[in-house]
């Protein structure tokens, strides 16, 4: 009987031995710059360490308060009259629900407005605190937020507060004002430049460069830019590549009169990180 037992083991391991491994994902062993926050780097973070990138976390910016607060305290006092609230970022809930929970205990305090998000994550940030999302767009792209809302009826002389950061895009709230809402767009945070290097990776950035850097937002290319002056951090390593989430993002770049190597499709961390292990080169 244990001879049987042992054959069958032996065979079960030839047949492992004989199964070819998973392929390596193209991103394995390189060097990956993720800009993002401190507080937000996690989710890139990790599913680039996944495919056995080498993360370097060189944070460029992070959340603060933003430098006037009346119009945010004028809108928390009025959620009853407002139809929509409309988030364009997780920083965008994170920082409003935490004023919100400041100045009330319940969250049927929100009372009955309906919720807008411009994408996934976005949107499952919401669903965490137990609310629903009524609109989200297929593309997640501010501009098209608008669109979305409005399948669910007219936005005509609906009051809708837009709450986002200090510094954003204008084209979501036009979009909304061309479809006839009443937009109160209310900065309930901003982002700063981050100076410290609490690891060391910017430096090692400044001496040896790496194979990409990733940008999750125009705020992300423009702090970095600050920091290290991009084009010229480009030229000194001609072959690192850049990453732009979306369209927004690579606004940014073309300011600074660069494009960025690959632009994602679905524009998420998962989708940024999916474009740079699909590029060939």
């Amino acid at each position: 009987m244990f001879s049987a037992l042992a054959a069958i083991i032996l065979e079960l391991m030839n047949r492992e031995a004989k199964t070819p491994g998973q392929p390596l994902s193209r991103l394995a062993g390189l060097r990956v710059v993720v800009t993002r926050s401190s507080a937000q780097a996690g989710g890139i973070a990790h599913r680039l360490s996944e495919r056995g990138a080498r993360v370097m976390e060189v944070p460029v910016l992070r959340i603060a308060p933003p430098d006037e607060k009346e119009h945010l305290k004028d809108a928390l006092l009025s959620l009853h009259e407002y139809d929509w609230l409309v988030f364009t970022s997780v920083n965008g809930v994170n920082a409003f629900f935490d004023y919100f929970f400041k100045a009330f205990e319940d969250l049927r305090d929100l009372g009955g407005t309906r919720i807008a998000a411009v994408g996934p994550a976005t949107a499952a940030r919401i669903r965490d605190l137990h609310l629903m999302v009524n609109a989200m767009p297929s593309e997640a792209l501010g501009k098209h937020v608008a669109k979305a809302m409005a399948e669910h009826g007219s936005l005509e002389n609906l009051r809708v507060c837009l709450l986002r950061a200090q510094k954003a895009s204008p084209e979501l709230p036009k979009a909304l004002e061309k479809m006839g809402a009443i937009v109160d767009d209310i900065p309930c945070y901003k982002t700063v430049a981050e100076t410290e290097d609490h690891n060391g990776m910017a430096a090692e950035l400044s001496r040896q460069g790496a194979d990409w850097l990733t940008f999750a937002s125009a705020a992300t290319v423009e702090f970095f830019h600050a920091r290290f002056n991009l084009p010229d951090l480009l030229r000194r390593f001609p072959t690192m590549k850049t990453a732009s989430i979306g369209p927004e993002t690579s606004k940014a770049f073309h300011a600074l009169g660069l494009s960025p190597t690959v632009e994602a499709r679905e524009h998420t961390m998962e989708g940024l990180v999916q474009t740079m292990e699909n590029w060939s080169g």
